[in-house]
């Protein structure tokens, strides 16, 4: 039996290698953006649907906080505008928390 020799230039198929794992799973880059992201993003940052739901829609779990920013960023997507009454009504409850569990002890 004759023995052949191919000499092939594997950098297309480290390439392709490469892409694939960095594509795949939870510690790859953020997903295909599409429409459809864009369209999640922009109801966040109209305060219609919450970070934690948008992320969800996305694919993100909620360690991957850093790569919603970088999304956001990335589309030119404006963040939600602070609605300071609703801060202030969440700073009274977890003050009074506060204080009731301080009487406690």
């Amino acid at each position: 039996m004759q023995q052949s020799t191919v000499n092939v230039d594997e950098s297309p198929l480290l390439a392709g290698k490469k892409h694939a794992v960095e594509s795949d799973g939870p510690e790859g880059p953020t997903p295909v953006e599409s429409e459809r992201v864009l369209s999640v993003l922009k109801s966040y940052s109209e305060g219609r649907t919450s970070r934690r739901r948008a992320m969800d829609e996305i694919g993100f779990a909620p360690d991957r906080y850093s790569d919603f920013i970088d999304l956001m960023e990335r589309h030119d997507v404006s963040w939600p505008k602070v609605d300071r009454k609703q801060i202030e009504r969440e700073a009274e409850i977890v003050a009074e928390a506060i204080e009731d569990a301080s009487d406690e002890d």
